[in-house]
């Protein structure tokens, strides 16, 4: 209101100012125009006399009564002066508004996002009589899907009805209801007659992170659970008779293949928990305990190494299709003969690749091959499980994750086929 004030006290001090001038130059000019009419009266009066005088008609009568009509033609044009002067200035003047200002706006607000949701609904209508409408609603966040923690960012235009316009924009003149919501920005357009506005909605909450169907696939060692519509991510981790086997793992999908772990009899059992936006943590829940035999431990995880401070000595009688001796490779990445490092063989010199129907395993010269390890093999690094056969694929490697192609090298400095960015050194960036 007090912004309005001031602009109508503006406009009438700059009315006022123009009147004053333009009253004064019509003075002037109508003033010159009543004694340019004077003046052309007294001369034809004085012509008049002395036509008069010539032919002995009163002269001196008529010429009074022209100059009667000259100093009336005079005051007549000054008047005309005056009113043309009034009448410039009031032009001068700005025209007053003529339209209705909406000067405060109540808006219902109705989200249907939740976390865990894609959802990206949202109503926005009047409250009460108002002379607007809304349109163009539209949520301003990328995000296919919504976690806890993230904050919906809401756009949308206000049209005035005929005859109506916007006072202003300011944060001021908006309040909402129902969800709640919060003034970031508006724009007038439109001669004031449209409205543009960005809201905020509250910080979506993460809602309930339970995680339900907790169980083990016996048949190959995996971990299961359902979806659990608010989590962003889950964290496992595997004990044997009560006793950690592994730190905690991440996964974004709702199983874990712990088979590689699963290395020796006794009663195994994982816990899960769902991580929300934020980083909120939900609770633990925990599997049924599962019983391994020594059998059934090396079926499973035959095929998978054994990880990282395993006791498995490293060494086998015979191999994949050949007979003789295992042997560690040097290093993997990171490690002492890693990438950029010098180390590795190269296949010459009788070491050579080999394949059979189960797979690819690398042979040296001396017969033996390499074993539960990562092998620089020309100047590219190759994994190799714990029975001598090149790995694919994903592979968790002292507390990194690696990925190596269809061919078994692996990558650095790229994306992997499902979208994850590995370093110079082969592990995933998180």
């Amino acid at each position: 209101m007090k912004e309005k004030e001031r602009d109508q006290e503006k406009r009438e001090v700059q009315g006022r100012s123009a009147s004053a001038v333009g009253k004064a130059v019509g003075i002037a000019v109508g003033k010159m125009m009543g004694k340019t009419a004077g003046y052309s009266s007294e001369n034809t009066a004085r012509n008049t006399a002395a036509d008069a005088a010539r032919r002995k008609l009163g002269a001196y009568v008529l010429t009074a009564a022209v100059w009667a009509a000259g100093a009336a033609a005079t005051a007549a044009g000054t008047a005309a002066g005056a009113a043309a002067g009034l009448g410039f200035g009031a032009e001068t003047v700005w025209a007053a508004e003529d339209r209705t200002p909406i000067q405060s706006i109540e808006l219902n607000i109705d989200s249907d996002i939740e976390a865990g949701t894609s959802s990206s609904h949202v109503e926005i209508t009047p409250r009460g009589e108002a002379h607007y409408q809304v349109g163009d609603i539209e949520v301003l966040n990328e995000e296919d899907d919504w976690y806890g923690g993230m904050t919906p960012r809401v756009s949308f235009s206000l049209f005035a009805d005929h005859g109506y316009y916007f006072d202003g924009s300011s944060r001021s003149m908006f309040d909402f209801y129902g969800n709640d919501a919060s003034y970031v920005t508006s724009r007038r357009e439109d001669d004031k007659t449209t409205l543009v506005v960005t809201i905020k909605l509250d910080k979506l909450e993460n809602g309930d992170l339970s995680v339900s169907g907790v169980e083990w696939d016996e048949g190959n060692g995996s971990a299961l659970w359902e979806e659990t519509p608010g989590a962003k991510y889950y964290q496992v981790r595997l004990y044997r008779d009560d006793k950690s086997v592994t730190g905690i793992r991440t996964t974004y999908d709702t199983y874990y293949e712990f088979a590689g772990e699963i290395t020796r009899r006794g009663d195994y059992y994982f816990e899960v928990r769902a991580v929300g936006g934020g980083s909120e943590k939900g609770d633990w829940y925990s599997s049924d305990s599962w019983y391994v035999s020594s059998r059934e431990a090396d079926e499973i995880s035959y095929g998978y190494d054994d990880g990282p401070g395993s006791s498995w000595s490293g060494s086998s009688s015979g191999g994949p299709g050949v007979v003789g001796n295992s042997s560690y490779g040097p290093g993997g990445p990171g490690a002492a003969g890693g990438p950029g490092t010098a180390g590795g063989v190269a296949s010459t010199g009788g070491n050579h690749w080999c394949v059979d129907q189960r797979g690819w395993w690398y042979q040296y010269a001396s017969g033996g091959y390499p074993v539960n390890c990562w092998e620089l093999v020309d100047g590219i690094w190759y994994c190799f499980g714990q029975d001598g056969y090149l790995r694919c694929g994903w592979i968790d490697w002292n507390g990194k994750w690696y990925y190596t192609d269809a061919s078994g090298a692996m990558l650095v400095n790229t994306r992997t086929p499902d979208g994850y960015y590995v370093g110079g050194d082969g592990a995933w960036i998180q």
